[in-house]
């Protein structure tokens, strides 16, 4: 959950960061273009081939608006395997041309900057964006033509050295490029992991809420069945306590859903306006209510550690309702202090034990410990059930929605 927070944060740096690289590869290729121009490279006696070469790297430009769809990775990578074999196919071009015509025919054409600092992001984007397999194949023609470029006219002295510089920037690239696209592949793993979590602590959210509205319409329902029998006036606000139990818990159920739309993806589980209603509304079948106990700066609770504070109470009522429905009084106290909420609900008769537990305790325990948080509930040395729960949170949650 906060890595999702942060993520949304830092996701306007990666797209000024993306702006800016893209910014200053494009004034790198500019540049090198006019170079190429202004050396005559083009107007040679081998300006053809020069040319031809040269817009090899053009091919993959119309393919980037694929990328995000299914096919757009393997015809990313075909295209970049394209361009650098047609590169490749220019410079042995070259080559047996500028033999044909001597070694003077064209050594202004040993290389071109534009075409090889083209060559080299088409690498890096192939590599990084390109299906697995294609992308691997159009590496290995696009690290040769890169490479070969420098000498495909004349091998000297200059074109060696040319041909070395060439080879270290190339490797970087390529060594960029495919850690980038590992760190893409974790992200896009732990991402997928943060939403499967998020749908299992919906999934106990869902129990709990309906286990907890649920039993208590079984609980009225129950009551008003002895009420019937025994004073048949009082039957009908009996059933009409029913009714508006029942389309509470619709409005409720709508509000929890409705979360599943919000940006974040998270449940927005109430506020503390909501919790003080969830435990004023609480009546056992006895007539035992539940009363809620506030200390320290609960109203600014953030609503990430709200949301944990809402299911332990609203998971503990139920609990109670079903385990003890005889009890006569449930305390919950809620404490906010030092970057830490502190809940203690308890309730006058024993609730579950053992293995009675069930699947909302732990899971309650599972949801508390996830936010680094401490849980216990059983019995004290009074006899009495107690649920305990500590939630540390930081100033991050206080952004969350």
């Amino acid at each position: 959950m906060h890595s999702l927070l942060l993520g949304r944060r830092s996701s306007w740096v990666r797209g000024a960061l993306v702006c800016l690289g893209t910014g200053a590869v494009g004034a790198v290729l500019v540049l090198a273009l006019a170079a190429d121009y202004r050396s005559g490279v083009f107007r040679s006696a081998l300006a053809p081939q020069v040319r031809l070469s040269a817009a090899a790297p053009f091919l993959v430009a119309p393919v980037r608006v694929l990328r995000r769809s299914r096919v757009g990775p393997w015809v990313l990578a075909v295209a970049g395997g394209i361009a650098g074999a047609v590169s490749l196919g220019c410079s042995t071009w070259m080559h047996i041309t500028a033999g044909q015509r001597g070694s003077s025919a064209g050594r202004a054409d040993a290389y071109t900057l534009f075409e090889v600092s083209a060559l080299i992001v088409v690498l890096a984007v192939t590599v990084r964006h390109g299906a697995a397999w294609p992308a691997a194949v159009a590496a290995v023609v696009l690290c040769a033509a890169v490479v070969v470029r420098p000498v495909a006219v004349e091998v000297s002295e200059n074109s060696l050295l040319v041909t070395l510089f060439c080879a270290f920037a190339v490797g970087t690239a390529l060594v960029g490029a495919l850690v980038a696209r590992l760190v893409a592949v974790e992200r896009r793993r732990h991402t997928e992991q943060v939403r499967l979590e998020q749908r299992l602590a919906f999934a106990r959210d869902l129990h709990d809420f309906v286990a907890h509205h649920v039993t208590g319409i079984v609980v009225q329902a129950q009551g008003a069945q002895v009420v019937a029998a025994s004073r048949p006036e009082m039957t009908t606000s009996a059933l009409g306590q029913i009714e508006r139990t029942a389309a509470e818990a619709l409005r409720a159920l709508r509000h929890m859903v409705s979360g599943l739309r919000t940006e974040a993806g998270l449940v927005p589980a109430g506020d503390i306006e909501q919790l003080r209603s969830l435990v004023a509304d609480f009546v056992l079948p006895g007539g035992g209510r539940a009363r809620l106990l506030q200390e320290g700066p609960v109203d600014s609770l953030p609503a990430a550690a709200m949301a944990v504070v809402h299911r332990v109470v609203m998971e503990s009522l139920t609990n109670v309702r079903k385990h003890a429905p005889g009890s006569r009084k449930v305390s919950v106290t809620l404490s906010v202090h030092s970057g830490t909420a502190a809940l203690d609900i308890v309730n006058d008769r024993p609730g579950p034990g053992g293995d009675t537990a069930g699947y909302g305790l732990i899971g309650l325990g599972e949801r508390v410990a996830a936010e680094g948080g401490t849980f216990q509930a059983g019995p004290d040395s009074q006899g009495q059930w107690r649920v305990r729960a500590r939630i540390p949170f930081s100033s991050v949650w206080r952004d969350l929605p």
